[in-house]
């Protein structure tokens, strides 16, 4: 390559011939080579075949996982069953004998809501954050209290087993709170067992005249969803709201009357929630 030189008045020669300077072009090159290498190098440590022992631990390892999941599948279908078909006062000793079972149901519970386009909860969560931060508010069958681990307000968070330090473990036909306490109550997707009235009478009897009451269901549980929202206003409640989703249903009451605990009411019926076996 011919040198190439510039004159500058009153000044010598400088020479403008480069000397192991690299072309951007050449660089740019390299940077592809050593790239390509290192993505090569990477491929082929992911390529290195198993040992014969690990390729055995790591089948064990797959089929043990495969069979837990197939076990807490079947727990879960039980305790399902369990659930909507018993009383909730058996539901509570259920539990008492076996508190795993209910972590066990729980995380059967989240992985069937998960397959869902919407959480009923978080509609239920979205429409409380709009009320007064002086609400009081009954969670009935609160699971893991994420209402109260979401909100500002005050709220009691009842299941049949304290997942943590904010479930207070009762019977949901006798919660420990005392008469027109609260000015909302949640029943979002746990009215289970065979006296959904005793829960119901529960709520009007927490509830302060005007309170508001929560009612997520699962549709097909119901034979007739408006038949269904008649039975619940028997109850001292008036019915405001009805959003109707794929999969469950949200009621929104409000609470009219006071019901005197010795007063006979209906009976209400709803379907169990049978899933499939994997």
């Amino acid at each position: 390559m011919e040198s190439k030189t510039a004159s500058i008045s009153g000044s010598k020669k400088i020479s403008l011939k480069p000397k192991n300077v690299r072309s951007s072009a050449y660089v740019k090159r390299l940077k592809v080579a050593l790239t390509k290498q290192k993505v090569n190098s990477n491929s082929a440590h992911q390529r290195t075949p198993l040992s014969a022992p690990q390729r055995k631990t790591k089948e064990r390892a797959s089929i043990a996982s495969d069979a837990r999941q197939r076990l807490e599948s079947a727990r879960f279908r039980y305790l399902n069953e369990e659930l909507y078909t018993k009383s909730s006062s058996e539901a509570w000793e259920l539990f008492q004998e076996d508190p795993q079972s209910f972590d066990i149901y729980h995380k059967g519970f989240k992985n069937q809501v998960l397959k869902w386009p919407v959480n009923p909860l978080d509609i239920i969560i979205t429409d409380l954050m709009k009320g007064p931060r002086n609400w009081v508010i009954a969670d009935f069958g609160c699971g893991e209290a994420q209402i109260a681990n979401t909100i500002p307000n005050k709220v009691h968070s009842f299941d049949l087993v304290a997942a943590n330090d904010k479930v207070t473990a009762c019977d949901m036909a006798s919660v420990p709170l005392a008469t027109k306490a609260v000015d909302v109550v949640v029943f979002c997707l746990s009215l289970m067992g065979s006296n959904i009235h005793d829960f119901l009478k529960e709520a009007n009897r927490v509830l302060k005249i005007g309170g508001t009451l929560y009612v997520a269901e699962v549709e097909s549980r119901c034979s007739n969803i408006n038949d269904f929202l008649k039975t619940i206003e028997r109850f001292g409640f008036q019915l405001k709201e009805n959003n109707v989703q794929k999969y469950f249903f949200l009621a929104k009451f409000s609470k009219i009357q006071n019901m005197s605990p010795k007063a006979t009411m209906p009976r209400i019926y709803l379907k169990p929630c049978l899933y499939k076996k994997r």
